[in-house]
């Protein structure tokens, strides 16, 4: 008896650490995506170019995975269809707003503030949905915001040829649009279409939507300059996009979503390091404890939204 509990307590021990290896993974690989977006935009590439490459490349492998799986991507209602086409609407507006948070202040700090987007959750929630106030939450989110003012006064956020004002409204905006993802998601019950179906619908899709704005302002898609642009490409479509989306499913899978949300603070963190050592970003005082309150305020309101 004793024997069998044992290898009980191993295998929950293997699966939890699983979860944790998974979470860290899928967090810290998002967090190179503004090192590969930065990159492509030197290299000539706008806007809806990046977005396009990204999602296409993305939502294709997928396909293939789903194929390989014998997976269904058919939408089996107009309910399913309506809420994907809402759903990824939000998701390119985050994705939009945040590469032009990305190009007009530092690249770690616009990827804190959208790390924000447990917080304006709960915000939501108890002012649009009649959700319980707790002194927790509001001590939390208070503090969340006084972390995006010392960030927003620092000298760290200023990048050579970026628009403050710009980059810190578009980083908000990224946080509040990826926070009304999961408000809706979870209030048309969108979450109960099959995850392999329902992400590459809404990879295709924004991949759609950014192409159409590539030929609509820009006059078209561009071609991929070089070798290594393809790599950064790739690196964007498949590490920081594909693999994310993978190893976040396997985590939340094995850990929950609660523990997973935590330990998304590495993408944020992540994005910091790579933003000081290949970007010639910089990091100082005021904005270090800006970003530590952001990152603590949010564990914060995770935890307390799981024992509610």
């Amino acid at each position: 008896m004793s024997t069998i509990h044992e290898q009980h307590e191993k295998k929950r021990r293997r699966i939890k650490l699983n979860g944790v290896f998974y979470a860290s993974v899928s967090s810290a690989s998002f967090g190179f995506s503004p090192l590969f977006t930065l990159v492509l935009l030197a290299a000539g590439l706008t806007s809806f170019d990046i977005l396009s490459y990204r999602w296409l490349i993305a939502g294709l492998v997928l396909m293939v995975y789903a194929f390989c799986k014998k997976k269904s991507l058919r939408l089996n209602s107009f309910d399913e269809l309506w809420k994907i086409v809402l759903l990824s609407c939000l998701r390119s507006i985050t994705s939009i707003t945040l590469l032009i948070g990305f190009s007009n202040i530092s690249s770690g700090i616009a990827s804190t503030i959208n790390f924000m987007y447990p917080v304006i959750v709960t915000i939501c929630m108890m002012l649009f949905f009649g959700e319980k106030r707790s002194i927790i939450d509001i001590i939390a989110i208070g503090v969340s915001i006084f972390g995006v003012y010392l960030l927003a006064s620092g000298d760290s956020i200023v990048i050579e040829g970026g628009n403050t004002g710009l980059g810190l409204l578009c980083s908000l905006i990224s946080a509040f649009s990826f926070a009304a993802y999961y408000i809706v998601m979870k209030q048309v019950r969108a979450d109960k279409i099959e995850v392999v179906k329902f992400t590459t619908w809404i990879m295709m899709l924004s991949a759609i939507y950014f192409i159409a704005a590539a030929f609509i302002f820009d006059g078209g898609l561009s071609m991929i300059p070089d070798g290594r642009s393809w790599l950064y490409i790739l690196g964007l479509g498949l590490w920081a996009t594909m693999v994310s989306n993978i190893t976040g499913v396997k985590a939340i899978r094995r850990i929950g979503p609660t523990h997973t949300s935590i330990l998304g603070a590495l993408q944020p963190v992540t994005a910091v390091i790579l933003g000081v050592l290949f970007l010639g970003e910089h990091l100082y005082m005021r904005s270090c404890i800006g970003i530590s309150l952001i990152l603590a305020a949010v564990s914060v309101v995770v935890m307390h939204q799981k024992k509610r």
